[in-house]
């Protein structure tokens, strides 16, 4: 994508928006502007570019519906979903390293125990269960692992029930799967009260998909009420829940250059580099391409999620997050006295990994 392509998008909305605001729904006419004269800079790398672009067709997404799209998520060279998966597990240092570090936190909790259960919220395809699954095969005492997992997309979890179940002749202890199809806010928690053994609720990427706060607090609460032996979140370090416009739009500016900035550094074809900033440029369209009613990537930052797990009576341990590294790939990772592990891109904290109790 080249610069000029970027001058003759931009230049189009501020002129539509001086002649008509009906799309502006609320926000202000010169901070729309301001924001693509700043995506309209002279970008230095292609990074840069890339993400000028992706806010600027997000921009124009939420402002004007009409204007042509670039339709960057429509490219021939996009590589396969799995080869992307397989990056994101293998080389990704943020997916990377904070599944590793839950997943050993997990079986350190289980420790000599007999039987756990696990509460996996947003299970997916359970990658990580069955990575947790093939940790737990090193746990001389365990018999029967109940792992319940919670995921609203039906075919998402009816290959992670695939999964799970093929793993069941390769290890020495009973695993028992359910499967609950539902988001987790219309999950009656109450219901897993009875589940035997060490319990620990994992939720990897999950919560921020709750639409609104009070549900956030609901679901935390709900949680608490089962007395977890460990309650384990991971996720993303910005605040994309905030109502104003401009100022979310600098959040995720800030958040995904940072996170092209990694995968730049990282050891993969040009090509699968492209695929995967495409790959959040999605996320990107949700933060600043769609209403306020529509959007579904809401995140917040991890000290937002601290607070509320205290407002309910957790308390966040640092000793169980154990990172085999102190960076990867430029990444910092240490822990924060806040309460979080910190996954951190020069100044910027993208991720966390927190333990509660």
């Amino acid at each position: 994508m080249t610069s000029a392509s970027l001058t003759k998008i931009d230049h189009a909305v501020p002129q539509f928006i001086q002649h008509d605001t009906r799309y502006c729904n609320g926000v202000n006419r010169s901070g729309i502007e301001s924001l693509l004269a700043f995506c309209n800079q002279n970008h230095q790398t292609d990074s840069q570019r890339l993400i000028a672009t992706l806010l600027t067709d997000a921009i124009n997404k939420r402002f004007r519906p009409g204007l042509p799209q670039q339709h960057i998520y429509l490219k021939n060279d996009e590589i396969s979903q799995i080869q992307l998966f397989n990056i994101l597990v293998e080389k990704f240092p943020f997916v990377k390293y904070s599944q590793l570090i839950a997943n050993n936190a997990i079986i350190e909790t289980i420790g000599d125990a007999t039987e756990a259960s696990i509460i996996d919220i947003g299970i997916g395809q359970g990658a990580q269960v069955v990575h947790i699954i093939e940790l737990a095969r090193k746990l001389p005492n365990l018999k029967k692992l109940n792992i319940i997992g919670i995921e609203p997309f039906l075919d998402a979890l009816q290959k992670a029930t695939l999964n799970i179940n093929d793993c069941s002749d390769k290890v020495n202890f009973k695993i028992e799967f359910t499967g609950i199809n539902a988001f987790i806010e219309d999950v009656d928690l109450s219901s897993l009260q009875q589940l035997p053994g060490t319990l620990i609720v994992n939720a990897s990427l999950a919560l921020h998909h709750i639409q609104n706060q009070q549900k956030r607090e609901d679901v935390i609460a709900a949680v608490k009420k089962l007395n977890p032996v460990a309650f384990l979140l991971i996720e993303p370090n910005v605040d994309h829940f905030e109502k104003d416009f401009s100022t979310r739009f600098m959040n995720c500016y800030h958040h995904y250059y940072n996170i092209f900035k990694v995968i730049d550094r990282l050891d993969i074809a040009p090509k699968d580099k492209t695929s995967l900033k495409l790959f959040f440029g999605r996320e990107i369209e949700d933060v600043i391409g769609k209403t306020e009613a529509d959007r579904y990537e809401k995140h917040e930052k991890a000290i937002t999620w601290i607070d509320r797990l205290k407002r309910h009576g957790f308390s966040l341990q640092g000793s169980p997050l154990k990172s085999p590294v102190r960076s990867a790939t430029g990444v910092e990772i240490k822990y924060h006295k806040e309460g979080f592990l910190g996954f951190t891109n020069e100044t910027e904290t993208v991720l966390a990994v927190m333990y509660a109790n």
